[in-house]
């Protein structure tokens, strides 16, 4: 075989395999390939863009409340809300969604941000008020979604499914944490594994970063009746679900807090793991009925 024949078989075969890689590649980004492809009509097509990084805003993108469909990233999870800067109703989604409207999501998403996965890109770690759960009431995470963002002391009993946004939950067949409760730190498509499909009492955090604290004695914090840590000063160091106290500042000792202005973690709810020296900048009213640990300070 001449050099000159050799050559251009040589040049035939790097073309054709350019041009598999190029294919494998357009389809990669077609069918989302690493981050989240979000198209403008269902079953994938229209307008479609690919994103790698958070979008606080899609108006800017000219997608707006026009998402009717998507694909996410192998291992990847992706939270979308209904109003810009992740505000509104929010729910964490993985794998794909051919047609929002079965689950009443289609033309309303305003932002996507990152959960999980991704390969170089670092999960982002629930802080504050990132711990939170979807409650589904159909299978699969399907249905009506409704998030929460701290404990609920008494639920309607239908959920079917649960998206664990951020944190560790104790999920409850009773109100009020009693009764049988499992823990959860992933989302589980039918609560029928855990014996739990239609009997979700009560719900509440019980830790972050993806494990339980542990059963601690040195958990404690200090609410004053007047601001910048003055006034009367109350201690406490395990949870309370009926304290009825007046509080307008207050030192944390040592742990993360919830805060709720009703008995049993009902009504306004805040999460501290820092001192406050007016609760009025967290929208609290002066007024404290229940608080609780949630999980140990990083030392």
């Amino acid at each position: 075989m001449s050099s000159k024949r050799l050559l251009l078989l040589c040049l035939l075969a790097i073309a054709v395999i350019l041009s598999l890689i190029g294919l494998s590649l357009a389809q990669q980004r077609q069918m989302g390939g690493i981050g989240i492809t979000v198209f403008v009509d269902r079953n994938f097509r229209g307008k479609s863009a690919t994103f790698r990084d958070d979008v606080p805003d899609l108006a800017r993108l000219g997608l707006n409340d026009r998402i009717s469909s998507f694909r996410v990233g192998p291992g990847e999870k992706w939270e979308v809300c209904e109003h810009a800067n992740y505000q509104g109703r929010c729910v964490v989604v993985s794998g794909e969604e051919s047609d929002l409207r079965r689950n009443a999501w289609n033309d309303i998403i305003s932002s996507i941000r990152r959960v999980s996965g991704g390969g170089v890109f670092p999960p982002r770690p629930p802080i504050g008020n990132e711990l939170y759960i979807v409650l589904f009431d159909q299978t699969m995470f399907r249905g009506n979604p409704t998030n929460f963002y701290g404990a609920v002391a008494s639920l309607n009993r239908r959920a079917q499914s649960v998206t664990i946004g951020g944190g560790v939950w104790e999920l409850c067949d009773n109100t009020n944490f009693r009764g049988r409760c499992v823990t959860l730190q992933q989302s589980v498509s039918d609560l029928a594994s855990v014996n739990l499909r239609n009997r979700v009492a009560s719900a509440r955090p019980i830790g972050v970063g993806g494990s339980v604290p542990p059963s601690t004695s040195d958990w404690y914090l200090v609410l004053f009746d007047q601001t910048n840590f003055r006034g009367n000063p109350r201690n406490f160091n395990r949870q309370e679900t009926n304290i009825n106290c007046t509080a307008r500042s207050v030192t944390i000792g040592s742990g993360v807090w919830e805060l709720c202005e009703g008995r049993n973690f009902s009504g306004t709810c805040v999460t501290l793991d820092q001192s406050v020296a007016d609760l009025r900048t967290r929208n609290m009213n002066g007024r404290i009925s229940s608080l609780r640990p949630l999980v140990r300070q990083p030392r």
